[in-house]
């Protein structure tokens, strides 16, 4: 599976600074200027991943390839798009798209930036994004409403269950409450699906700082922080132009430049950590002659499950796997030293997967 993530916010918070620091490449786009990314802009970027380079000092291998997440630089929100003001919500199929929202909050001064609220609040600037979500995803449901409602009036019992899941849902939003913070049923989350709401979505505020604020302690981080709590998502920080600046470097003197603002890793590294927690996510590998490869699913999923996201045909194939953890082939250097200590496990069908689990699954012809 591949991860989706869309990157939100008001005008010249960062977003496509954030950007460019994610995905290491420098947007054409970026500017001081409102409304500077006026389409959806697409980027992909390797999950960092320091086992598989320590994987293959143990299994050589003729190729390494990472996890990969799919970004996305959506144009900016003001206060009425949902009714067509500034860019309007032509692009919100973006934002459907993804699996969870990056929202870009500004939580620095610039004087040379202009600010389209007019002064720096980062907790009203956050509320009048999830506003704008709200009103689309309120007029989606309504929609909804309106058309399953017809064959819900003649006894239809499929359409009963979506309208009083979509009247559900609508009831939390009008009642000021983000479907994020709302408890559904696992039946109403798979009738709510395919409506592609966006206040459903896991956010992770990442709070743009300035030099001044590396540590994210500022006023304004915990300003942000305060609001993130009372609507059930969570804060990362980074300052977005330093960032963007050694992304673009090579290792060597990203490295150098890290150590001389003092930090202990990557933006990215701390972006996708945290949103592999919000979407429940986790790797395991596999290695072997031809390739080394780290592949993504949810915490949960069965051995046949994981099989089949490196080719949907292995889940009904699926017969066993070969099992043993990254701390063993640490310890062990090699997987005939790992099967004589008896740590190499055969898994079926009902086996959970754990987070750095290396595999080998036996499928049926």
């Amino acid at each position: 599976m591949t991860l989706t993530a869309g990157i939100v916010g008001l005008p010249n918070v960062g977003k496509t600074t954030v950007f460019q620091a994610i995905t290491g490449t420098e947007a054409q786009s970026r500017s001081i200027n409102m409304f500077s990314t006026t389409a959806p802009v697409p980027g992909i970027v390797d999950l960092p991943d320091p086992r598989l380079q320590q994987i293959t000092d143990h299994i050589e291998t003729k190729k390494i390839i990472p996890a990969q997440m799919h970004i996305t630089d959506i144009p900016a929100l003001v206060s009425g798009s949902s009714e067509g003001a500034g860019m309007g919500v032509g692009f919100l199929g973006a934002i459907k798209e993804s699996d969870a929202l990056l929202h870009v909050v500004r939580c620095f001064k610039n004087d040379g930036v202009q600010h389209s609220g007019g002064s720096l609040d980062p907790a009203t600037d956050a509320e009048i994004v999830e506003m704008e979500l709200t009103q689309t995803d309120c007029e989606t449901l309504k929609r909804n409403i309106t058309r399953v409602g017809k064959r819900a009036r003649t006894g239809d019992k499929d359409m009963k269950a979506q309208v009083t899941a979509f009247e559900k849902a609508l009831a939390f939003l009008d009642d000021g409450t983000l479907l994020r913070q709302a408890e559904f049923t696992d039946t109403e989350r798979q009738l709510l699906q395919p409506l592609f709401l966006m206040t459903i979505k896991p956010v992770l505020f990442l709070a743009n700082v300035g030099d001044d604020d590396q540590q994210g302690q500022g006023e304004h981080v915990q300003a942000l922080r305060q609001y993130a709590e009372q609507t059930g998502a969570e804060v990362a920080h980074l300052c977005g132009d330093l960032e963007a600046e050694f992304a673009t470097m090579d290792e060597t003197d990203a490295a150098q430049f890290m150590d001389d603002f003092g930090f202990t890793e990557s933006g990215l590294s701390r972006i996708i950590t945290r949103t592999f927690d919000l979407l429940g996510l986790q790797t395991f590998f596999t290695a072997g002659e031809k390739e080394t490869r780290a592949w993504v699913i949810h915490k949960g999923d069965v051995a046949p499950i994981a099989a089949g996201v490196i080719h949907t045909d292995f889940i009904k194939k699926f017969v066993r796997a070969e099992v043993y953890q990254f701390s063993d082939l640490m310890e062990f250097k090699a997987e005939k030293a790992i099967r004589d200590a008896g740590k190499l496990r055969i898994e079926g069908k009902a086996y959970v997967l754990q987070d750095g689990d290396i595999c080998h699954f036996l499928i049926a012809n």
